[in-house]
């Protein structure tokens, strides 16, 4: 395998005019949200909008290469760096995107099994579209990630039970799909259980037993990783990719 020269470049540099680098302006936004406090019933709401439109969005470039006639030019003129780069790319501003979603958190709680438990759930939906794009500086890819490399639906729901001197605590947390540039692969949406027990042995002491990611989930496999740098799982993985972790602590209170 040969090692190729890859530079991020200024974007007002010559080599960067060659394929349309000019300086960068501010980005500008305009940002709107609004939101509620109510109830319904025994449960307390909690609920936000927001919408962010960007224009001239600051990335990076697609990566480009220069032809061999572009070198000679480039040299011809003093820029002698442009014989050592084989590749490069630059900060643009070539696209605006809109960005709209909402938070909603929810608790209650009721009395059972003898104690008192507290329900939450925190729910999230982002969707990101990219409205204008310069295909001359920004590709598809580029775009792709910018619209589906997070997942645009995320939610946990969590119970915590108190009885005496016993606490429980339970959650299921889901992420929606997502898309891995590097891969070039979609990944599925998957479901996460989160537990934890704890007693109080005294007013000070308290013996704590728990594990994040009980079931020791983990995202899709890449299918290309053989074919690629190797990696199994996908390094964009909202949730991570290290599977269960499971714990014991005491914690002590002077």
């Amino acid at each position: 395998m040969d090692l190729v020269n890859n530079g991020t470049i200024p974007s007002s540099s010559p080599v960067a005019a060659v394929r349309g680098g000019q300086p960068l302006d501010p980005e500008e936004s305009i940002n709107i949200s609004v939101g509620a406090i109510f109830d319904v019933g025994p449960v307390n709401v909690t609920a936000d909008y927001f919408n962010i439109d960007m224009t001239d969005r600051i990335t990076v470039s697609q990566l480009f290469s220069l032809t061999q006639q572009e070198v000679d030019d480039l040299i011809a003129e003093g820029v002698t760096s442009a014989g050592n780069l084989q590749n490069f790319r630059f900060f643009t501003n070539d696209f605006d995107t809109e960005t709209s979603g909402v938070d909603i958190v929810a608790t209650t709680a009721a009395d059972m099994a003898g104690g008192t438990t507290d329900f939450s759930l925190a729910f999230n939906y982002t969707n990101t579209d990219v409205t204008k794009s310069n295909p001359d500086t920004v590709d598809a890819t580029r775009i792709r990630e910018l619209q589906d490399g997070l997942p645009e639906i995320r939610y946990s729901i969590t119970a915590n039970h108190s009885n005496g001197d016993w606490r429980f605590l339970g959650r299921i947390s889901y992420y929606d799909d997502w898309f891995d540039s590097e891969d070039g692969n979609d990944y599925g949406g998957e479901f996460l259980v989160d537990l934890e027990g704890a007693y109080h042995v005294t007013d000070a002491l308290t013996l704590v037993l728990g594990a994040q990611n009980i079931f020791d989930q983990t995202p899709e496999d890449n299918p290309g990783a053989a074919s690629g740098v190797g990696n199994k799982y996908s390094q964009f993985s909202p949730f991570g990719f290290n599977g269960g972790f499971w714990y014991a602590r005491a914690k002590y209170e002077f």
